[in-house]
């Protein structure tokens, strides 16, 4: 009998002008478990994957659960809403990203396991020491940043429970007025520089996320 560990494949995407999406894979969907628990009006701009977490913060109300609704994980999307959005990867399993990156902004970006509960990598996929180069022409561009794959781990049993772990993607990118943050569990997160739009000292961050179990 085979225990089934599910794992997490989060891209958290964040983006200056323009903006760059995680195409493939799905992602997590927004169901009622999340709009109780973030509540309306957070559930509605989290439900804008092109919306930034800085703003959704903004709308928090008296609805809202912080512990239910972490919005620097996964956007605030629950698994309890994607069970049946799970898929399976076996170790050895190749799964391929596809990322639509709208501006490139120098920075630099990995993929790796991490635990869920403590939220720590336990294992480094794939990196980019540099990634989004700005100072490249399109002709230049890496293809490796907008279509690449990684290869699920044998995780030798640190996941063997549901809910452990997770593939996180981190990427940082830098620009004249923003630095961005982008991690995958398969999470992607990209986060910002201060912007005129929000309070001093606040970045943009932008995510989403995959879930997966291995036997």
């Amino acid at each position: 009998m085979f225990k089934l560990s599910v794992l997490l494949l989060a891209f958290l995407v964040a983006q200056t002008i323009g903006h760059a999406a995680v195409k493939k894979p799905p992602v997590r969907n927004f169901g009622s478990v999340a709009q109780k628990a973030c509540g309306a009006p957070v559930y509605k701009l989290l439900t804008n994957l092109a919306g930034p977490m800085e703003a959704v913060e903004l709308k928090i109300d008296d609805d809202y659960d912080p512990e239910a609704c972490d919005l620097y994980f996964c956007r605030g999307a629950n698994y309890e809403d994607n069970v049946d959005n799970t898929r399976e990867y076996e170790a050895g399993t190749v799964v391929p990203f596809e990322i639509d990156i709208v501006a490139h902004h120098t920075g630099y970006a990995n993929v790796s396991v991490v635990n869920l509960a403590a939220k720590v990598p336990i294992a480094r996929l794939f990196t980019w020491p540099v990634y989004a180069n700005e100072s490249l022409g399109p002709s230049k561009w890496p293809k490796n940043e907008s279509s690449f794959e990684v290869t699920i781990p044998d995780l030798g049993g640190k996941c063997s429970e549901s809910g452990a772990c997770a593939i996180q993607s981190a990427l940082v990118l830098f620009v004249v007025a923003y630095m961005v943050k982008l991690f995958l569990t398969f999470r992607w997160y990209w986060l910002a520089y201060p912007a005129p739009a929000y309070p001093a000292g606040k970045h943009q961050t932008y995510m989403s996320c995959v879930d997966f179990t291995q036997q």
